[in-house]
């Protein structure tokens, strides 16, 4: 009798162990089981229904990846984590370690990446590439639609800016601009509002359209800049007519990407085993 409990008790908690971690849902092949949704749940403080979503979103994802042949090679990724690290100014090694610290590993950090760069190409091949630019008159249409949202948006100036390692070479280049100084550079720049430090956007606002600002001390050299044009001389659609665009772009990829998804959707074998 002993014996028969204790292998019904052993028979239940197998059944259990089995049923907490069994495929909940299939998509495409691809499994989701119910510890992962578990997780997901968990860990982004989300509803077992969004979580669910989310995880139907990457297998599609995955196998839309996998039939369009999208591949990364190993020296991409390594060159991508080498950009982040430098962004966040810390050494790779040093990525390493706080991954570490939160519980992760460097292969799955690696795995998770090549996903990554995967997806991204993807969406630059195949919805991306979708998306016609707009006309001046859409655009225009566009910030008309949505003026509130570029009420305190920055604004675009076009700057030349001339450098030297001395105040006097720079002086001479600004007094003749046609000549080339040696030991002066010159570049190009367009520039948003939000961009430059308060001390710099006052100079720039002070300075007339067409005209120097006065040389600057960086620390490491000198620079003037020469304003070709700038935002406060502009007003309305034109003047944030680079940010209009910009908002134009998110708004019209994010829809370009639901929209194919919702189609992967549609398309999709998904079969629900338990939930």
């Amino acid at each position: 009798m002993k014996k028969l409990l204790l292998l019904l008790l052993f028979c239940i908690i197998t059944s259990e162990a089995q049923v907490i971690d069994a495929i909940a849902i299939d998509v495409e092949g691809q499994a989701i089981t119910t510890i992962e949704i578990q997780a997901v749940q968990q860990n982004l403080k989300m509803s077992k229904e969004a979580a669910i979503e989310m995880l139907i979103r990457d297998r599609l994802e995955k196998a839309a990846i996998e039939n369009a042949g999208i591949t990364v090679s190993d020296e991409e990724v390594q060159q991508k984590i080498e950009t982040i690290a430098t962004a966040r100014h810390i050494t790779t090694s040093k990525m390493k370690t706080l991954l570490q610290e939160k519980g992760l590993t460097w292969d799955g950090y690696l795995k998770q990446m090549k996903i990554e760069l995967q997806k991204e190409r993807f969406f630059q091949e195949h919805i991306l590439s979708t998306i016609d630019r707009p006309s001046d008159a859409e655009l225009q249409t566009y910030y008309n639609t949505h003026k509130e949202a570029f009420s305190s948006a920055p604004t675009q100036m076009s700057l030349v800016a001339y450098k030297s390692d001395s105040p006097d070479l720079l002086k001479e280049a600004i007094s003749n601009q046609m000549k080339p100084i040696s030991g002066v550079t010159k570049e190009n720049i367009l520039a948003s509002s939000s961009d430059m430090s308060p001390a710099l956007l006052n100079i720039i606002e002070q300075t007339p359209t067409n005209s120097f600002t006065k040389p600057i001390n960086t620390g490491k050299g000198f620079v003037a800049y020469f304003v070709k044009s700038k935002g406060s001389g502009q007003s309305g659609f034109e003047a944030v007519k680079n940010t209009v665009f910009a908002s134009w772009m998110q708004s019209k990829r994010a829809q370009a990407s639901k929209d194919f998804l919702n189609k992967l959707k549609s398309n999709a074998k998904i079969r629900v085993i338990r939930l």
